[in-house]
């Protein structure tokens, strides 16, 4: 077990103490004020089937799993409405991993950038969901399972600071290529989301 005294795991728990407010339901026996918040403690399991923090979004899938059933959990006890979870759910799997919020939907999700500073607009919507292309298959072969030696986090962090060719990605080619990328799903065009997908990452990789 890791201990969740983390930044990541903190800032998730931050943000569901955060929202949460008096409960008080005599039928469930449930009387939580919003200051007992604080002192309130969980014991989380989450299990990979995959090789963690080897390149594989471990963390974005744990990071999903945890934020997910922190937010069912408090919508339980408060009731809170579906639609408000869901906003929930992926805000505060964004504050431990922002591509977490990606991995609570199936099929083809898009991670919108945003604007705002504290990150509130920085959301995952649906694209398309697991059955639209359901013939497209994606095959993993793992060739080790060892852990990276940077991690993602300060690996984009150094990114930021030094490289110039990801400014010009982030400003000029991603917009373009998320709108080529979405029309290529929406019509099952393989030869486009192909191509997309190789120039990309080739690009991506090419980040120094």
């Amino acid at each position: 077990e890791i201990s969740l005294a983390g930044e990541r795991f903190q800032s998730c728990l931050r943000e569901i103490r955060k929202r949460a407010s008096d409960v008080e339901d005599e039928k469930k026996g449930i009387k939580i004020a919003k200051k007992d918040w604080e002192n309130l403690h969980v014991h989380i399991a989450s299990y990979n089937n995959f090789p963690t923090a080897a390149g594989l979004a471990s963390s974005a899938a744990g990071l999903a799993c945890l934020g997910d059933e922190l937010s069912c959990w408090i919508r339980n006890i408060m009731d809170v409405l579906i639609v408000v979870g869901l906003e929930l759910t992926n805000l505060n799997s964004g504050q431990g991993s922002g591509s977490a919020c990606r991995s609570l939907y199936g099929g083809f999700v898009k991670w919108i950038m945003g604007n705002n500073e504290d990150g509130s607009d920085s959301l995952a919507v649906q694209v398309a969901d697991e059955k639209h292309w359901d013939d497209l298959v994606i095959l993993i072969a793992v060739v080790s399972a060892q852990q990276k030696e940077t991690s993602s986090t300060s690996g984009m962090r150094e990114s930021v600071e030094t490289s110039l060719l990801l400014k010009h990605r982030a400003q000029e080619v991603v917009p373009k290529r998320i709108v080529q990328m979405e029309e290529a799903i929406k019509t099952k065009d393989f030869t486009s989301f192909a191509q997309l997908t190789c120039a990309d990452s080739n690009q991506f990789h090419a980040v120094p």
